[in-house]
């Protein structure tokens, strides 16, 4: 049986086919092109500084770990950790009943001392003794002085007391519990008077004064910050690292960090005000070097070379049938070359100081050019762009259209059933 006569059928349809993928290809091209959706910001004037940044750990000016002097058994425990202290101020009491016996001791052979001399002043002023013998007496009862004041310092050893004013960091005895002078028995910081002690490289010697302002951070939780000054700068560099110290103090109505914090040290240096910026997530580095992406216009260009190219596309299609895409088309694209385009504009820019908000520009962009802050890392230059409220916008007009449309449509069958 011979099929030679389907073959018209079978070209038809891929003809009509292959218009059909053109005139989808058509659509998604030039005018159609998907624009991605960025956020964007103004170029302006602000300030920007530069920051020298290490990591430290926070310390107290005044910190001491307390151990008892004597050995024994604790009997009593007035302070706990984070309790407030002040000077002289009792914190825990160690029995030691040896030291107890010899003060105890020691102050009744003082007593014995001084009866016994007071016998012989008597005796020596009648003459009944010679002056070598009252001598020898003041020499003993001297010698039981210094005994008894000994003793009554060491008995007073078994009391631990705060050193200054501050809170308790660290209680590690119980009552009950043994204590020597080899165990730590409680530790005092003074939290209003915080430090952080950080190194730097040699290099940056010259930059760094006294009383420049400075940032500190957790280093786990940036939302924990203080601000501080630089106190000291050590006059030498350390031979083995090849850096120096830096001693900052932190404001002390600061209360968010605490002792032994790891911190993030961001030392001021330079700030310089009323200057062109731009936000630091704005700018991209390719090819090594920095660029912006700015909001501009679709040139006008660029649109007729695109109506050409799309024209010569629909005429090199021999196989359409019926109404060209460009006559199904005219409707919507004038609609579309009446809504604003908008494209990326790829400008290279020189840079001044960085921080972590802002990026000073020394040329390539101009006071007031909208520049492209999120998204625009993967576009290239040229490409089709619109903001969040643009999208928003073109969103509703797309509803409002097709609204109109069914309601027409809707209007349109009323009629024609009432004529019919």
């Amino acid at each position: 049986m011979k099929f030679w006569f389907l073959l018209p059928v079978i070209l038809f349809a891929a003809c009509s086919g292959s218009g059909a993928e053109k005139r989808g290809e058509w659509s998604k091209g030039a005018k159609g092109e998907r624009a991605s959706v960025v956020s964007v910001e103004p170029a302006g004037l602000g300030e920007v500084a530069e920051y020298l940044v290490t990591n430290a750990t926070v310390e107290s000016e005044s910190q001491a770990d307390l151990f008892p002097q004597v050995s024994g058994r604790v009997v009593k425990v007035f302070k706990d950790d984070g309790d407030p202290v002040v000077r002289g101020e009792v914190l825990a009491i160690v029995e030691n009943v040896g030291l107890d016996a010899n003060a105890e001791r020691a102050t009744s052979e003082l007593k014995k001392q001084e009866s016994e001399t007071e016998k012989l002043r008597v005796l020596h002023a009648k003459g009944a003794i010679s002056d070598k013998e009252l001598a020898d007496a003041v020499y003993l009862l001297q010698s039981a002085r210094t005994s008894s004041r000994e003793a009554r310092a060491t008995f007073g050893e078994t009391k631990i007391r705060a050193p200054f004013d501050g809170v308790v960091a660290a209680r590690e005895v119980r009552v009950g519990g043994s204590a020597s002078s080899g165990q730590r028995a409680f530790q005092v910081v003074d939290l209003s008077k915080l430090r952080v002690v950080a190194a730097l490289p040699e290099r940056e010697m010259s930059r760094v004064q006294v009383d420049q302002a400075v940032r500190l951070n957790s280093a786990y939780d940036e939302s924990q910050e203080a601000v501080g000054r630089v106190e000291r700068v050590a006059p030498v560099v350390d031979a083995a690292s090849g850096t120096f110290r830096v001693t900052i103090a932190l404001d002390a109505s600061q209360s968010l960090l605490r002792p032994g914090q790891f911190v993030t040290v961001q030392i001021e240096v330079e700030r310089r005000i009323q200057v062109l910026t731009v936000p630091r997530p704005s700018v991209v580095y390719e090819d090594g070097l920095p660029v912006v992406y700015r909001m501009i216009d679709k040139p006008p260009e660029e649109e007729d070379e695109k109506k050409e190219d799309d024209a010569s596309k629909e005429k090199s299609s021999w196989f359409s049938f019926g109404k060209p895409p460009s006559a199904e088309k005219d409707k919507d694209d004038t609609e579309e070359d009446k809504k604003p385009q908008k494209v990326a504009e790829r400008v290279s820019v020189e840079l001044g100081l960085m921080d972590d908000k802002l990026a000073q520009i020394l040329s390539g962009v101009e006071e007031g050019d909208v520049i492209l802050v999120i998204g625009q890392s993967s576009l290239r230059d040229g490409a089709r762009i619109q903001t969040p409220e643009m999208a928003q916008a073109e969103k509703e007009a797309e509803a409002a259209k097709k609204k109109n449309a069914e309601e027409e449509e809707k209007l349109t069958k009323e009629s024609n059933e009432e004529e019919d």
